[in-house]
């Protein structure tokens, strides 16, 4: 009896440890984000950035950790950190100007936000400059 819950605990670990494939990680952060279960959907996207650092999703799963973090948690400390790393990573990428501009506007209030300032300024009779 004893080595069959030796056993059983060894298999429930490992079965626990097992690492899911990238795909697996993707459709989990997605789903969770969607349902705005927020802190599950940060920790799928951390499996893929810390267990597929070139994969297909690492960019946007880096993008995504700051994106929940600044957005939806409010953990602009995590945020910089994620959105630091993915403009370092991937200053090419399509998402790159985004993560700087939210590095650049991380805590701010969205009525000081440059673009709606802007549309403020418009909204005052002043012509808008195209």
């Amino acid at each position: 009896m004893k080595y069959l819950s030796a056993f059983m605990l060894i298999f429930l670990l490992a079965a626990c440890s097992t690492k899911l494939t990238e795909e697996e990680y993707y459709s989990k952060a997605q789903e969770n984000y969607a349902n705005q279960k927020f802190e599950l959907a940060v920790e799928n996207f951390k499996g893929i950035v810390e267990n597929y650092t070139e994969g297909k999703h690492h960019p946007e799963a880096l993008f995504m950790l700051g994106f929940i973090n600044a957005n939806d948690i409010k953990d602009f400390d995590e945020a910089r950190k994620y959105y630091t790393a993915f403009v370092e990573k991937y200053p090419q990428h399509e998402l790159a100007d985004d993560a700087q501009y939210e590095l650049d506007n991380l805590g701010k209030d969205i009525n000081d936000l440059p673009i709606f300032k802007d549309a403020t300024a418009d909204s005052t009779g002043d012509s808008p400059t195209i």
